[in-house]
Formats: C-alpha cells, sequence, structure tokens
C-alpha cells in the first residue's frame, strides 16, 4: 500500500472529525437544544438573582462532587443539556456505519476500528464543548454579580463536561446494536458500572483530599485528586469506546467469543475487582483496579498480528505462460 495513505492519515482522520462536526452543528438535534439552553440559562440566572439565592457548594470545590441542593439552577440546565441531552445523539452514529457498510469502506481507507470510533466520540463530545462554551458569558455573569467564587464554577465545570464524556461513550457502546432493547440494556449497564466502579475508584483520592485539607499538603491532594478523576473518567470512556469498536469487527471466528460480550462481562465485574483492589490497599489504591480494567478491556479485542520476527509469506503469483503465442491454444495446453 501507498505509503502516503499512512503518513497522512492523522490529516485525513482530523478532516473525518471535522466534517462529522460541521454536519452536526446543521442537524435540529443540535439547534432546538443550543437554543433552549440559552432561553434556559438566562431565566435561571434572573430566577436565582431575584431569589437572592447564592449557590456555593460546602468545603473545598472538585470535580465530581456534586450538590444538587447548592449548584443553582443554572448548572443543573447546563448538566441537564450539556452532559446528558446532547451527548445521547451517540445512539444514532454506529448504525450508520454497520447498516450501510460505511465501515468496509474506512477500513480499507486505512483506518483503524478505533480511529473511526474516537473520531465519532470526539464530534460527540465537541459538540457538549462547544455549547458549554457559548454558557461562558453566564458564568462570569454569576462571578462579578452573583458573587459566586471561581474555584466552584470551575469544579462544576469539569463534573459538566467529564459526564458528557461519559455519557457519550456509553451512547455510542450501545448504537453499535441493532435491537432497541439491547441498545437500552448496554446503557444502563455501562453506566451503573460506570457509577459503582468510579464511585469505589474515587474513595482513595477523596481519602487523600480528605486527610490533607486541613494541612499544608491540601494543594497537591487536589491535584493527585483531579489527576485520579481524569483518569477514572478516561479509563471508562476507553472501555465504552472499545465496546462500540468491537461492533465493527468485519470477521468473528467459530471458536471465538464475541469481542463485546466479554468487554460487557468485564464491564460488569469491574465494581466487584475494583472493590476487591480497594480492600486489599485500604481504599489508597482503589484507582489502580480502573486501570487494571481499562488493561483487561484493551486487551479483549486486539487485532492479532504475527511477530516482525516472522518472515513475510511467499507472494502468490501465478507462473508466467509458456505459450509464445497466447492468442492460439496449443494440445497440450
Amino acid at each position: 500500500m501507498d505509503s502516503s495513505l499512512h503518513t497522512n492519515l492523522p490529516e485525513r482522520l482530523g478532516a473525518i472529525t471535522v466534517k462529522e462536526l460541521r454536519q452536526s452543528l446543521r442537524r435540529t438535534s443540535f439547534i432546538y437544544p443550543f437554543i433552549f439552553i440559552h432561553i434556559f440559562a438566562t431565566t435561571s440566572i434572573l430566577v436565582e438573582f431575584q431569589l437572592g439565592s447564592n449557590h456555593l457548594s460546602s468545603g473545598n470545590p472538585a470535580v465530581l462532587q456534586w450538590e444538587g441542593d447548592k449548584v443553582g439552577y443554572f448548572w443543573w440546565i447546563a448538566m441537564s443539556v450539556c452532559g446528558l441531552l446532547m451527548p445521547l445523539a451517540g445512539f444514532f452514529l454506529m448504525p450508520q456505519e454497520t447498516d450501510e457498510g460505511n465501515h468496509e469502506l474506512l477500513l480499507l481507507a486505512s483506518l483503524s476500528r478505533w480511529q473511526i470510533v474516537f473520531e465519532k466520540f470526539l464530534m460527540l463530545w465537541g459538540l457538549s464543548l462547544l455549547t458549554f462554551v457559548s454558557l461562558l458569558p453566564y458564568i462570569i455573569i454569576r462571578y462579578f454579580i452573583g458573587g459566586i467564587e471561581w474555584l466552584h464554577e470551575l469544579a462544576n465545570s469539569g463534573t459538566v463536561l467529564a459526564v458528557a464524556a461519559i455519557i457519550a461513550a456509553a451512547s455510542l457502546a450501545a448504537s453499535g446494536f441493532k435491537h432497541m432493547a439491547a441498545k437500552a440494556s448496554v446503557f444502563i449497564l455501562f453506566l451503573f458500572c460506570t457509577l459503582l466502579g468510579g464511585g469505589i475508584g474515587m474513595i482513595g483520592p477523596a481519602m487523600v483530599m480528605d486527610l490533607a485539607k486541613t494541612s499544608r499538603w491540601l494543594v497537591p491532594s487536589a491535584i493527585f485528586y483531579h489527576l485520579c478523576a481524569v483518569v477514572m473518567v478516561s479509563s471508562f470512556c476507553f472501555i465504552g469506546l472499545l465496546v462500540a469498536r468491537s461492533r465493527l469487527r468485519l470477521a468473528v471466528m467459530n471458536f471465538e467469543v464475541k469481542p463485546s460480550s466479554l468487554i460487557l462481562i468485564m464491564l460488569g465485574v469491574a465494581p466487584f475487582i475494583i472493590g476487591a483492589i480497594a480492600a486489599c490497599t485500604c481504599g489508597f489504591g482503589s484507582i489502580l483496579g480502573v486501570l487494571l480494567i481499562a488493561y483487561l478491556a484493551w486487551n479483549t479485542d486486539r487485532t492479532p498480528k504475527a511477530p516482525k520476527s516472522f518472515p513475510a509469506p511467499a507472494p502468490n503469483i501465478p507462473l508466467a505462460s509458456t505459450n509464445p503465442n497466447p492468442g492460439i491454444l496449443y494440445p497440450d495446453q
């Protein structure tokens, strides 16, 4: 195959992502929520100012520590639209590839299954990110007029974007299945295991930050907590994309178990594995269980490749004809 195809692969992958993003920006599934979120955001800020409410989370602000009764109406609207509603569009992305056979054409263009799924995830999460960026003026107004501390606003922003990434990965994982019952089951299983397993995985970082909240180690412990939060969200998003990737596999041997089934089984037992590691490490090493599950899921659906030490097979080229005149057939031919 021409080496220029592999050389320009990142550029072509970026072009596909931009194309998908442009098409999604023209759809009504993006336009109407985008308009409604600004109407609701303006209304919520006016209501908060009229009520004179000053919603502040107790303690030190941190991502994924969502206190529903203290975040305010504005953040509930941002979470509902950017974090939940827009990423659900992924339910309709993978059937376009599997039913119409487009993934076969993309694979022939030297794009791997992972790259196909990842560009769809970037498109989904990018829509939520663009919508959330459009809400920054409201956040600035809340800071200068409403007296909201910027650390709390930053923590809530990170929570919304993290939830958007997880919902996007869950919807892509579910969209690879044909029947609606299977889609709903996979989506619920993924969210349940992510909530439970991710919660157990964050026990250790949360304990470290709580122990250091009254000491001079507060800032390092907060950095460690948020690094672990990024690892946890990235790992479960990675597992969701692996489920979607496994549905694009063109062939499965008769003696093989479907990779998507193995990954879903592994996802179902993930809370128990993470909990066992957390118990063995007194909670402090719980994030290691999340990394272990992500590593096992990655090795479940790896395309087999021959070692580099193996010689390449001989080319299967038919022998040239010994007939001096191919247009005339001799008796022995």
